[in-house]
C-alpha cells in the first residue's frame, strides 16, 4: 500500500482500503490491536475515574465530618445524607465510624448499633471486621451479650484473636461464666505482648 497516495485520499476511501488490507493480511492482527487498545484505554479510564472519585469522596468526607463534629446535633443529617449517597464505599464506613463513636460518646448504644449495622456491609473487608467488632463492644454495653459473641464469632482474621479472646472474656463475666471467662483471658494471655499482659492478668485473678 502507497502511504503517500493513502494519505492523500478521504478518510471513508482509507477506511475501505485499510478494511481491505486487513481481510486479506488476517482478521487475528486486527482483533489483538482492537483488544489490545480496549485493554489500555479501558485501564487508563479506570484508573482515572476511579482516582477523580477517591479525589471528589475524599473531600466531600473531609467537609462533612468536619461540619458534623463542629455541632453534631445539627449536622447530623449531612452525615446521613452523605453516607446515603456513597453507599458501602470506604468513605461512608469512616463517617459511620465517626457518627457511631458521638453516640457512644453520649451513651446512646442503641443508635450507634443501628449505625455499625449497616456499616458491617462496607466494601472493604478490612473495614467490615473494624465494623464487627465494633458492633460487639456495643452490643456488650447493651447487656445483649449473645449477640455480641455471635458477631465477635463472624471475625475470623487472626490479627483480631487477641481483642476477641479479651472482650469475649468480659462478656462472659458480665453473663457470670466464669469458667468461660477464664478460658478466654488465658487464650489473651498466650497470644498477648509483653506489655498487654498484666490487665489480662488482673482479669484473671479478678474472677
Amino acid at each position: 500500500m502507497d502511504t503517500e497516495q493513502y494519505f492523500n485520499k478521504t478518510e471513508e476511501q482509507q477506511f475501505e482500503e485499510a478494511k481491505s488490507w486487513f481481510k486479506q493480511n488476517g482478521s487475528a492482527i486486527l482483533l489483538a490491536m482492537l483488544v489490545g487498545a480496549s485493554a489500555v484505554f479501558g485501564w487508563n479510564f479506570w484508573k482515572n475515574h476511579n482516582q477523580q472519585i477517591s479525589q471528589e469522596s475524599s473531600a466531600a468526607y473531609d467537609n462533612v465530618i468536619e461540619s458534623y463534629l463542629q455541632d453534631p446535633i445539627k449536622n447530623e443529617p449531612l452525615v446521613e445524607k452523605f453516607i446515603k449517597e456513597s453507599g458501602h464505599n470506604s468513605y461512608a464506613t469512616f463517617a459511620q465510624f465517626t457518627e457511631a463513636q458521638q453516640l457512644v460518646n453520649k451513651g446512646d448504644f442503641a443508635k450507634a448499633k443501628t449505625v455499625l449495622e449497616q456499616a458491617v456491609n462496607a466494601e472493604d473487608a478490612t473495614l467490615q471486621t473494624v465494623a464487627r467488632f465494633r458492633l460487639a463492644q456495643v452490643e456488650y454495653q447493651l447487656q445483649n451479650y449473645d449477640a455480641a459473641l455471635a458477631t465477635l464469632g463472624q471475625i475470623k482474621e487472626k490479627a483480631w484473636t487477641l481483642r476477641k479472646a479479651v472482650l469475649t472474656g468480659d462478656i462472659f463475666v458480665a453473663k457470670g461464666d466464669n469458667a468461660g471467662a477464664k478460658s478466654a483471658y488465658q487464650q489473651a494471655l498466650a497470644d498477648a505482648p509483653e506489655q498487654e499482659k498484666a490487665l489480662i492478668e488482673l482479669r484473671l485473678n479478678n474472677l
